[in-house]
Formats: C-alpha cells, sequence, structure tokens
C-alpha cells in the first residue's frame, strides 16, 4: 500500500511546495471572496434577515461534504481533487461527469469573482461606468493568467498577503459592526412573502461560498505530508469562514435592513458607508477587491488542474496533460481557463452567475461524496488516515444535501444547467472511450 504521507506526483512534474498555511490560504482565499462581499446582498432580499440563520446552516450540512473529501484527500492525494476522487473509485461516465461540472463550476465562479473585483474597482477608475465591469473583469482574468504562469508559490504567497488585507477589513467591518447592530431590523425573521421554499433557495444560492475547500484537493501533488495536512486545512477553511459568515450577515441586515442591500452587489462596502459616513465605502470596496482577487487566483488555480488532470486521464484533449518543466505550471490547462472564464464574465450577470456555479458544484459534490461508499468497498482506503465517521452515514447524508438544493436554484439556472449537462454529452461522445481505457489499462496497472 501507498504511503500517502511521502507520495510523489504520479507524473513527476509537480513539486510539494505547500504547507498546512499555504493549503488553508487557497481554501480560505476562495471561501471568503464573493460569497459575503458580493452575493449576501441579493440572498438577503431573498428571505430577509433570516439569512443569517441560511449562512449557519449551509455552513453545518457542509461539514458531511468536508468531512468525505478529508477521507478521500488523504488516501488518493493526486491533482484534480473531487474529479480524480470520482475517476479514481467510479471511473467512466460518473468521473468524467465530476470533473466536468467541477471544471464548469470552477469556472463561473471565477467569472463571479472577477466581476466582483471589477465592481469594486468601478469608483477608483476615472470615467469607468457599470458597462465597462465586462472589460475590467476581462484585464483582471489576464493578470491572474500571468500570475498562475509563474509559480503556484507565488500565487499562495500572494493570497496569503490578500487574505490579510482583506481579513482586516471583514473583521473591523464584523467588531465595528456589532455596535450598530438595529434589533428592530432583525424583525420580523423572514421577509414578507417568503417562507420556507425561499429560505431553501437562499441556501442553495450561497452555497458556492463553502466550496472552497474543494480547492485545496485540486492541488494535492504540490502539499506537504497530503494525508496529514489537507484534512486539517480543509476542516479549518470550512470552520473559519463559517463562524466569518453569520456574524457578517448579521452586520449586513442588523445595520441597514435587509431592504437597503437587497440589489446591491458591494453589500459590505455600502453598509461600511452607512455606518461610518461616505468616505467609509472605499474600505469596503478595498476588502472586496482584495478577498475577491485572493478567491479568483485559489479557483483559477484549482479550475486549471481539473482541466490538466481529465487531460492527463483521456477525458479532455491531451494537449491540457503538460506542464513547463521550468515553471512547474500547467501552462495549456491555465489558458483554456483565461479563455472559459473570460467567456462568462463578460456579460457581467453577478446572480446568474453565482446561481449557475452552484448548479455545477452541487451535482458534481454529490457523486464525490458517494465515491467514499466506493473508495472503501474497493479496498483503496488508505489504514492510518483520516476517515469518515459513522460510516456509511455521513457520505449518505452529503448526497442528500446535494441533491436537495438543486431542485431550489433560479428556473433560469436549472434550464441553462440542463444546457451545459448536453455539452458535457458532447464532450463525453468525444473523448469518453479514449479516457475509459486509459482508465481501465490504469487499474490493471498497463502503461497506457
Amino acid at each position: 500500500m501507498t504511503d500517502v504521507s511521502t507520495h510523489k506526483s504520479t507524473d513527476g512534474k509537480f513539486a510539494r511546495r505547500l504547507g498546512l498555511i499555504g493549503a488553508t490560504n487557497i481554501g480560505l482565499g476562495a471561501m471568503l471572496g464573493g460569497g459575503i462581499y458580493v452575493i449576501s446582498g441579493t440572498a438577503a432580499g431573498m428571505v430577509g434577515p433570516v439569512i443569517v440563520l441560511a449562512y449557519l446552516l449551509t455552513g453545518t450540512l457542509t461539514v458531511f461534504t468536508a468531512i468525505n473529501y478529508s477521507e478521500l484527500a488523504a488516501s488518493i492525494p493526486k491533482q484534480g481533487g473531487g474529479y480524480t476522487f470520482a475517476a479514481d473509485t467510479y471511473g467512466g461516465f460518473l468521473g468524467f461527469l465530476t470533473g466536468w461540472f467541477l471544471f464548469l463550476g470552477n469556472i463561473i465562479a471565477c467569472g463571479l469573482y472577477s466581476l466582483a473585483v471589477a465592481y469594486s474597482l468601478l469608483m477608483f477608475i476615472p470615467g469607468a461606468t457599470v458597462s465597462m465591469v465586462g472589460l475590467i473583469a476581462i484585464v483582471i482574468i489576464l493578470v491572474t493568467l500571468i500570475t498562475n504562469i509563474v509559480s503556484i508559490k507565488g500565487v499562495t504567497g500572494v493570497l496569503g498577503i490578500l487574505n490579510v488585507a482583506q481579513s482586516l477589513v471583514l473583521f473591523s467591518f464584523i467588531f465595528i459592526g456589532l455596535l450598530f447592530v438595529q434589533p428592530t431590523n432583525l424583525d420580523p425573521l423572514f421577509a414578507p412573502g417568503t417562507g420556507f421554499p425561499a429560505f431553501m433557495g437562499a441556501i442553495s444560492f450561497i452555497y458556492i461560498s463553502f466550496v472552497g475547500f474543494d480547492l485545496i484537493t485540486t492541488a494535492s501533488e504540490e502539499i506537504k505530508e497530503p494525508a496529514r495536512n489537507i484534512p486539517r486545512a480543509i476542516l479549518l477553511t470550512l470552520g473559519i469562514a463559517t463562524v466569518v459568515y453569520v456574524v457578517a450577515a448579521l452586520v449586513i441586515v442588523g445595520v441597514s435592513g435587509y431592504t437597503a442591500v437587497a440589489d446591491s452587489n458591494t453589500p459590505i462596502a455600502d453598509v461600511y458607508g452607512f455606518m461610518l459616513g461616505p468616505g467609509a465605502v472605499f474600505l469596503g470596496l478595498a476588502g472586496m477587491a482584495a478577498s475577491n482577487y485572493a478567491a479568483l487566483n485559489a479557483t483559477f488555480l484549482a479550475t486549471a488542474r481539473v482541466a490538466f488532470s481529465m487531460g492527463r486521464d483521456g477525458y479532455f484533449p491531451k494537449f491540457l496533460d503538460r506542464v513547463n518543466p521550468k515553471l512547474k505550471t500547467p501552462i495549456p490547462a491555465l489558458i483554456l481557463t483565461f479563455v472559459l472564464v473570460s467567456i462568462f464574465a463578460f456579460p457581467g450577470d453577478v446572480s446568474l452567475v453565482a446561481s449557475l456555479a452552484a448548479f455545477g458544484y452541487l451535482i458534481a459534490q454529490a457523486i464525490v461524496n458517494s465515491s467514499v461508499i466506493m473508495l472503501r468497498r474497493k479496498g483503496l482506503s488508505v489504514p492510518g488516515t483520516f476517515k469518515a465517521p459513522f460510516f456509511p452515514l455521513i457520505p449518505v447524508l452529503g448526497v442528500i444535501v446535494c441533491l436537495a438544493l438543486i431542485p431550489s436554484l433560479a428556473s433560469d439556472t436549472l434550464v441553462l444547467g440542463v444546457y451545459l449537462i448536453l455539452i458535457g454529452l458532447i464532450v463525453y461522445a468525444l473523448y469518453g472511450r479514449r479516457g475509459n481505457r486509459k482508465h481501465i489499462a490504469q487499474m490493471n496497472g498497463e502503461i497506457f
């Protein structure tokens, strides 16, 4: 049995340069981004002050998936994250489908984060208008591409700096904001005309805020002692982010009232201005820019690793299976990521992008959760590494949560989701046979 604590990359192309802090920075870089700085206002408008409980419940429900990811990552410390887990346990169509929707979810999430940075920069760019948001976003995505090409260690270093900067803004917002919370703004708990269906819709909408831990596992071959560090980084990321989300949501609706931020793409900046005056809006925008640029970098990095892994496994074009020998980064996969993210970012529709990303993540993570059962049935679980307790309860609950949230998404999201499934079927028709042959050869220990 492989000793995962010293596991080397299967092809020797990546280098293990990240420890626990670096791995956690990847997760927090993604999770403390668009989820609270951008879509929390829209989410509050959907249900009212009960959005605070929605963030708490979403974080609690996501624990099942986080635990399952931790077990899978400890036994399968390879690039690709959820896709690799499904490919190594299921293979075939389910492996492809997982990778396809994680890839799309990450691509669309990158579009959200780039738009968030663009919106936060509008007030700092002389003459800029809302109509220019898409173009500004593409420039930001291009800078992200260049950063990711140069070095993963450089990316995580940037994430560390940005996480510190945005954390100072966010925690200042929380501590100051708690002094301004008016209990009357939290009554009634539900916005008039809303109820349980709307509450479930809000949970589905904000789900994208809680998937950042997946990005840690996409860089498994670049993390030191993966069997030890990845589970710890996953659970640290989810725990820290959930607490921050809940308290920040309380401040957002408790200070200004949910109706004041219901149509805002910059809710934290707006509430900063409400508390401390118009000048404080710029402080909120600066934190929003730092946070979402960190999220963009982390998610961009992860997306390219999924594309690389699917190219390596035969389910995507083979040219994606290339890593620059000097820079140790998958340049073709990064360029493809840049092109696709730009396509989703250019129209500038924040709400649709967030909802569509959640659709992709929910389908993919339902399959990943069930992969834990296959992992143990096939004897792929490595002894002495992290294990989900109460097996098979945790994997089953993870699947149920993901599948239960999908119908609560907006109808236009579900329609577009069907189109994405159809496109995925076309891709599978083109590359599935080659990917399946390669998977069978790998399972039989053959050289493909």
